[in-house]
């Protein structure tokens, strides 16, 4: 399954790799094998050899996010003769608590509609700062970074040196970074916790045992957004599932959530999908679907109409 992965130009995470799979399946991929201990992730110094987490990074996935870079930088307003600008790019999302009002160190912050009505509110010195909001584009997320480098470049006409760049924690939001010009710029980063982790953990009492407690594979929907083929999408999906792995999707409206509910189907065996719409917003909405029950992908289709879905599939029991 590493392997497909990888030939799909995924990139692959290996947690506890004591027998050095990344190292092999890097080899056999001609990939890029990297130390999880190198790239700041959390070690524990008590654990054996080969026991951390390290990564592999496919050469298709380099090539097409070199591409991606360097379509959306060019859409990225040119500098202008001026200061330096500080961006202090800040990952959040729902879990927003007590430790909030250390994600302001500027007065000026910029963020999506959708992190505005449903996070911002919520962050502790809110209203001391101000905020300057970006329409989000479900269907053009090209348009979205240049929304946000272009707010960012006027205030930096207006001499505002320093500013903070509010981003939630999904794959395709971090793409902003991707994007984002460095022209004239110095940008720091403050991770956050993938919002659909976030998502799945809330609704993992339905289960006998954690979903992702072995492994999963986290990506985002709206293949068509990200130039993937449906079939592509489909058959990858199917993959994972057939093997046991816990799929978390993000971002889904109706026709890729269809999608997902054939690869279920197409999987084998009891197959269990959460489709949690709209989640952490007032209009949140939960539905179980089993493999099997056509009443239910029905019911699914039908509520998660017109809303932003994420999805967790897995063939884990429910409790």
């Amino acid at each position: 399954m590493v392997l497909g992965a990888l030939g799909w130009g995924r990139p692959v995470a290996l947690v506890r790799d004591t027998h050095q799979v990344g190292h092999f399946a890097a080899a056999a991929t001609e990939s890029e094998h990297l130390d999880g201990s190198e790239q700041g992730v959390a070690v524990d110094p008590s654990a054996s050899p080969g026991s951390a987490t390290t990564f592999v990074l496919p050469p298709l996935f380099r090539r097409r996010r070199t591409r991606a870079i360097a379509t959306r930088v060019a859409r990225c307003r040119p500098f202008s003769i001026g200061p330096i600008q500080q961006v202090h790019a800040v990952g959040v999302g729902p879990w927003v608590d007590e430790r909030a009002k250390d994600l302001l160190p500027a007065a000026d912050v910029v963020m999506t509609d959708w992190t505005y009505v449903n996070t911002f509110a919520r962050i502790s010195g809110a209203g001391e700062v101000t905020p300057h909001v970006v329409p989000y584009q479900f269907d053009d997320f090209d348009a979205n970074i240049e929304s946000v480098d272009s707010i960012l470049r006027d205030l930096q006409e207006k001499g505002v040196t320093r500013a903070t760049l509010l981003i939630e924690g999904n794959p395709d939001t971090y793409d902003v970074l991707d994007g984002l010009s460095l022209q004239g710029r110095l940008v720091t980063v403050t991770p956050g916790v993938p919002i659909g982790l976030l998502a799945v953990n809330s609704v993992g009492h339905y289960f006998a045992r954690d979903p992702l407690q072995d492994s999963f594979a986290y990506f985002s929907g709206l293949h068509s957004r990200h130039r993937t083929p449906p079939e592509q999408f489909l058959g990858e999906l199917t993959c994972y599932l057939a093997a046991g792995v816990s799929c978390v999707l993000v971002e889904m409206f109706r026709g890729d959530v269809d999608l997902a509910l054939r690869a279920m189907e197409l999987a084998g065996g009891a197959v269990t999908a959460v489709l949690m719409s709209d989640f952490f917003s007032e209009s949140a909405h939960e539905t179980i679907v089993t493999s099997g029950s056509g009443d239910d992908v029905r019911r699914a289709l039908e509520t998660t109409r017109g809303r932003l879905t994420t999805m967790l599939i897995t063939k884990e029991r429910l409790s």
